[in-house]
């Protein structure tokens, strides 16, 4: 996968949400008949589907053909997040927010034609203010103001309420479905009972704020890494959430996420190890001892981290 997109692979395939697919057909029709808005925002939780949504839909939209589910290289290019008329606006490494420097660089040639496609395409990672801030806001409104015909805006949002009115005015709002029968059908009744007791949705504990939104990256980012068997992301994503009593709650939630779109096999893995930040919480509280010391201790057979 590119690095352009800050998303797991299998966030990105339409095929693992089939409730978005109604969702899909439906903006193709509009596409069809020259009625796709210039800014959407969609709204929905993280890894529920709505990374998948906005990728096939920037590629219906710089696909030659406009064709729903296509193969050709021109949407292969566009999944892989290498196409040159995709453009993705997100925060930068090494710093905790989007600037106006930022968006700036991303509009350098808002204005000109597309390279090869029917039309750019932009799609903002996160619409929340923050990690928007209001500088790179108030960029991002002129150009939504003033749209031109070969663009168009996919803004991504968890609560629309954290997104700038001002911006929200501007955009067509659809609501990406989630998808609760997915664990269920793809794991069985004991995903399903531990998805009961994880305190929140993954949505709702993102609202806790930007500070969680950055946890949920890195721990995007580190998760496959460690139910591949890699000791050192084990032992950053104890360390992660040793401070915050939510992130226990977050983990559990991104690794019931990455259960439903793993292979049976990191499945069944993914599964134990969201059972197992849930038990290294209560321990840790219970015997009053280090969270990351216990999360390590306690997910150690299910890592095979010895």
């Amino acid at each position: 996968m590119s690095t352009l997109w800050p998303f797991p692979d299998d966030a990105l395939k339409a095929s693992r949400f089939p409730a978005v697919l109604p969702l899909l057909v439906g903006l193709h029709r509009a596409l069809c008949a020259k009625a796709v808005p210039s800014t959407l925002l969609l709204v929905g939780e993280p890894l529920a589907g709505r990374e998948a949504v906005a990728v096939e839909l920037a590629a219906m939209l710089i696909c030659p053909q406009g064709t729903l589910h296509c193969t050709c290289h021109s949407c292969e290019r566009v999944r892989g997040g290498v196409h040159p008329d995709l453009h993705l606006l997100r925060v930068g490494v090494g710093h905790r927010e989007i600037r106006m420097e930022d968006v700036e660089e991303v509009l350098a040639n808002f204005r000109q034609v597309p390279f090869e496609g029917q039309r750019r395409v932009y799609v903002l990672a996160n619409a929340h203010t923050p990690p928007l801030n209001v500088f790179a806001a108030s960029a991002l409104l002129k150009t939504l103001e003033e749209p031109v015909k070969h663009a168009v805006w996919i803004l991504l949002a968890c609560n629309p309420l954290r997104v700038l009115p001002t911006i929200v005015s501007r955009a067509v709002q659809l609501r990406v479905p989630s998808t609760p029968g997915v664990l269920a059908q793809a794991l069985g009744p004991r995903a399903q009972a531990l998805a009961q007791v994880v305190p929140g949705s993954l949505g709702a504990l993102v609202e806790e704020g930007a500070e969680a939104e950055d946890f949920l990256q890195l721990a995007q980012e580190l998760l496959p890494e460690a139910l591949a068997g890699n000791y050192l992301a084990v032992l950053r994503l104890a360390a992660l959430a040793k401070e915050r009593p939510w992130r226990a709650s977050l983990l559990a939630a991104v690794s019931l996420a990455a259960a439903a779109q793993a292979n049976p096999e990191l499945a069944e893995r993914a599964v134990e190890v969201a059972e197992g930040w849930l038990v290294a919480q209560g321990r840790a509280e219970q015997l009053h001892l280090g969270f990351d010391a216990t999360a390590v201790a306690t997910l150690a057979p299910v890592f095979e981290v010895r």
